[in-house]
């Protein structure tokens, strides 16, 4: 199943657990595929820019760069 996520959904499956997480669980286990435009991908680079500047020690590129392997 491909699938688009929310930004929202994904920073929060990133943080949280409950149905995101499961999301982005079932991506890493290869029960999904996530489909991300290049649009799509400056937006969840821009919130984690936002969220770094404000939460010292939060670093999103590591899953950022999962995504564009």
């Amino acid at each position: 199943m491909r699938i688009v996520l929310d930004t929202n959904v994904f920073v929060s499956g990133i943080f949280f657990s409950g149905p995101p997480y499961q999301i982005l669980k079932a991506w890493r286990d290869g029960k999904v595929q996530l489909l991300v435009s290049p649009s799509i991908l400056d937006e969840y680079r821009r919130i984690a820019a936002e969220l770094t500047l404000q939460f010292r020690g939060v670093d999103l590129r590591p899953f950022l760069d999962l995504l564009t392997i």
